[in-house]
């Protein structure tokens, strides 16, 4: 096992910002664990063999951050780790001076790399793909690409957004939205107030919010979704087992053509209706002919209506 620690080299002067740089040549795997309270966190992926870190302080006040930094690598049996440790910003003279106070931290990894983020209150953004990303933030907004493995984000009140996993999600903030686009290989996600939208799922995910909307664009092999006063929705369900739990809000949910349906919808209060035919003991096909795909749906909900309808024949190519 080899350890370099980086002496950062000075930056060009930018009014009154401290910057670093440090370059790591980094061939094979790369993981890279970030420490930064304040400010924002910038990380993007390329075609490269090296790992290049930049540190700008956003505010005078933030120039000692920066020099106190520390930035070194670790290597064994092929494996790269490069950290990023960025001091905790203090108040002046009893005066916070603010989120904007920070150091920016922008970092260029190899493609495919590990990333794990820390921070307070900093934003953070992974542009590019990764083989798993994990981010821990009190309050800033998340935002990651993509990742061919799991993706971990825990956050108080900062929005998230996330592009396409190939591992599972699991996503937890307390009063954030979250989005989306992909999940591969099923998870969880959960908010407080904040709204859920999830395009497509291709592995059971559990979805729970106590008061935000949760909507589903395509789920095909089953998912559940749980919410106190929240709406529920699922534009297109194909197969497996769908479990929807509302106290107050509407339940929405459109089968997929081509899908064998069975479902039990309770309501206390609201309305129920379908336009799917179901016999007595058996199940309904969704209008098309040919092999169905098994759909079950359990659907409960207090005061608001339910709604089990046939979805559009995609136009998505094969």
């Amino acid at each position: 096992m080899s350890e370099f620690h980086a002496t950062l080299g000075a930056g060009e002067a930018t009014g009154l910002q401290e910057s670093r740089q440090a370059i790591f040549e980094t061939p094979g795997r790369v993981r890279l664990r970030i420490q930064n309270a304040v400010g924002t966190v910038e990380i993007d992926t390329d075609d490269i063999a090296r790992t290049e870190v930049s540190l700008v302080s956003l505010h005078p006040g933030a120039d000692d951050l920066v020099r106190n930094s520390r930035v070194f690598e670790k290597s064994e049996g092929g494996v790269h780790e490069i950290t990023v440790e960025i001091p905790k910003i203090r108040p002046r003279g009893g005066y916070w001076l603010g989120d904007d106070a920070g150091v920016r931290a922008q970092v260029l990894v190899p493609r495919d790399a590990e990333i794990q983020v820390a921070t307070a209150s900093a934003s953070v953004s992974a542009r590019g793909s990764y083989r798993s990303v994990g981010v821990d933030t009190a309050s800033g907004s998340i935002c990651v690409e993509d990742a061919t493995g799991p993706v971990k984000v825990t956050t108080a009140g900062g929005s998230v957004q996330v592009g396409s996993v190939g591992g599972a999600v699991n996503v937890r903030t307390a009063s954030g939205d979250v989005r989306v686009d992909h999940v591969a290989s099923g998870g969880k996600v959960a908010t407080a107030s904040g709204d859920i939208e999830v395009k497509r799922v291709e592995s059971p995910v559990r979805l729970r919010s106590i008061s935000g909307d949760i909507r589903v664009g395509e789920a095909l092999h089953g998912s559940s979704a749980e919410t106190v006063s929240g709406n529920l929705r699922i534009e297109r369900a194909a197969a497996g087992e769908i479990v929807l739990r509302s106290v107050s809000g509407d339940v929405f949910v459109a089968v997929a053509p081509g899908s064998l349906v069975r479902f039990d919808t309770v309501s206390m209060s609201g309305r129920v209706r379908s336009d799917i035919d179901l016999e007595p003991g058996r199940p309904a096909a969704s209008g098309e002919r040919g092999a169905f795909d098994e759909l079950s749906i359990q659907s409960k909900t207090v005061s608001g209506n339910i709604s089990v309808l046939r979805a559009a024949r995609s136009t998505d190519p094969e």
